[in-house]
């Protein structure tokens, strides 16, 4: 499966929650804690990296769903003719029934623990000629909120009509083109950390 991203500072979060819901459908929150493995080549610059979410999903009727997820991507960052930055990631993910047992295998085969992140997530889906887009706004402690919308293909085609769409649906939840967010979330808590 491959994902095509956008991400942006949110402005005001009161207003893109309302924008949001007058073209979206309310999915429910999710509390994401990620950690996020490392593993480097010796004498390369070829490195592993992978995630385990513990995530706990709240519907909109209040009942809830736990569970963990252990996701590998290869991500690209690319530029458009206008110089704004999106995001082509082909995601493979497993739900865990242990993820203990994942971790000492990650770490015993010679894997680190790079970093960990919070993210409190709103949810939306709405309709778009390209498939479902999901819509996430994400506070996540040090950085503030974001809005992450993305749509998810079987093939990486059309890519620049589904990039413009992305955009769009940025502009129409009240962001404007210049809050997109190139870096990844790593980068932006190494610098929030002074590091």
């Amino acid at each position: 499966m491959y994902e095509i991203e956008l991400k942006a500072h949110v402005p005001d979060r009161k207003v893109v929650i309302e924008k949001i819901n007058s073209f979206a459908t309310f999915l429910g929150t999710t509390i994401k804690d990620d950690t996020y493995f490392h593993f480097q080549y010796n004498d390369s610059d070829k490195h592993l990296t992978c995630r385990i979410r513990h995530e706990v999903y709240t519907f909109p009727d209040g009942k809830t769903k736990i569970q963990d997820v252990l996701t590998y991507k290869t991500k690209k960052k690319k530029t458009d003719e206008n110089g704004s930055a999106y995001e082509v990631n082909e995601e493979n993910e497993s739900i865990l029934s242990d993820s203990a047992s994942v971790i000492k295998l990650l770490v015993d085969t010679g894997y680190t623990k790079s970093y960990s992140k919070h993210k409190d997530v709103m949810q939306w889906i709405t309709s778009t000629e390209y498939g479902q887009a999901h819509l996430e706004l994400c506070n996540i402690p040090q950085l503030g909120d974001f809005l992450e919308i993305e749509i998810v293909t079987e093939t990486c085609t059309n890519e620049d009509g589904i990039r413009d769409r992305l955009k769009s649906l940025i502009e129409q939840s009240g962001i404007p083109l210049s809050n997109i967010e190139e870096r990844y979330y790593s980068e932006l808590l190494k610098l929030a950390k002074g590091e």
